[in-house]
């Protein structure tokens, strides 16, 4: 009996260490300024395209240096921005950086199902019309991690 492809998938993983704190209605060590290194699983699924790739390797690795050695905040913190400066508001806290130090994602809070959402979203605006399905699992520890799955 022959065999046939009957999916294509491709995985990678890497891991990254960044800072951030987390805005909550009650207390918890969260809300201090702490890091982690991180670990992302990318799970994608579909077909070849013209190069013979479901998709290139280098743009999950350029997403991970983006956010590697850096604070990840949420736009509804920051403050103000002038002449490549961030200034941060929460929690009590008054943060002011380069903007190079800083990623700043489009998500209310900065917990590990947010991240896990804003890689996944920058994984799709860079995917293909043959990508069918994408999921991304961070790691916050090894015991803890949040998975987000995106499907056409």
């Amino acid at each position: 009996m022959a065999f046939k492809i009957s999916e294509r998938k491709i995985g990678w993983h890497k891991d990254f260490d960044s800072s951030h704190f987390l805005t909550l209605p009650y207390e918890s060590k969260c809300l201090r300024l702490h890091g982690h290194t991180y670990n992302v699983d990318v799970e994608i699924w579909g077909e070849l395209n013209e190069n013979g790739m479901i998709f290139d390797f280098n743009h999950l690795s350029n997403l991970v240096k983006l956010l590697d050695h850096r604070i990840l905040v949420s736009e509804d913190w920051v403050a103000e921005r002038r002449e490549g400066r961030l200034t941060i508001e929460k929690n009590g806290k008054r943060i002011e950086l380069p903007e190079s130090e800083a990623v700043v994602l489009d998500k209310p809070n900065v917990t590990a199902e947010y991240i896990a959402e804003w890689f996944a979203g920058r994984i799709a605006e860079k995917a293909g019309g043959n990508v069918r399905k994408i999921r991304v699992k961070i790691w916050e520890d090894p015991r803890s991690y949040a998975e987000v799955t995106l499907e056409r």
